[in-house]
């Protein structure tokens, strides 16, 4: 179980960023008009982003690394890596699927298409700055050097 989750974790991940850079490749052009197909992406993203929450919190349940975390929160809490697997990064998904909802309901409800593409923009980029800040990039640039 813990392996799978984990694993969905990951390529959810991704999926985030690629449909995430997708969305703001479609906001920040000036010069296309935005679709419908274009909000079908700030949905997709949406859903992604909630889905990636669900197979977070599966693992925050799962995870003998954060079971032993949380059995001792105080030792926890002074230690940053750990803080940082067991409080921080589940908070700031949080924030990040509350942006993207929030992000695609103002889009969906924006009258004209320049004000749905500001507001995608906007949503997806804090989105995408709290996602980005959540992952643990040193683990991955390691992984990735080491093979």
């Amino acid at each position: 179980m813990y392996g799978i989750l984990l694993g969905a974790h990951n390529l959810l991940a991704w999926a985030v960023l690629i449909v995430g850079v997708l969305v703001l490749s479609r906001a920040g052009s000036r010069s296309a008009t935005w679709s419908e197909a274009d909000t079908g992406l700030v949905r997709k993203l949406t859903l992604l982003v909630h889905l990636q929450l669900l197979a977070g919190l599966g693992l925050w349940f799962v995870s003998p690394a954060v079971a032993a975390a949380r059995a001792s929160m105080s030792t926890t809490m002074k230690d940053p890596a750990l803080r940082r697997l067991v409080v921080e990064h589940p908070t700031l998904m949080v924030l990040a699927v509350i942006a993207a909802t929030v992000s695609s309901v103002r889009v969906k409800k924006a009258a004209d298409s320049a004000t749905k593409a500001k507001r995608a923009l906007v949503g997806t980029l804090l989105t995408l700055a709290l996602v980005a800040a959540v992952i643990p990039w040193q683990r991955l640039i390691t992984k990735w050097t080491q093979g």
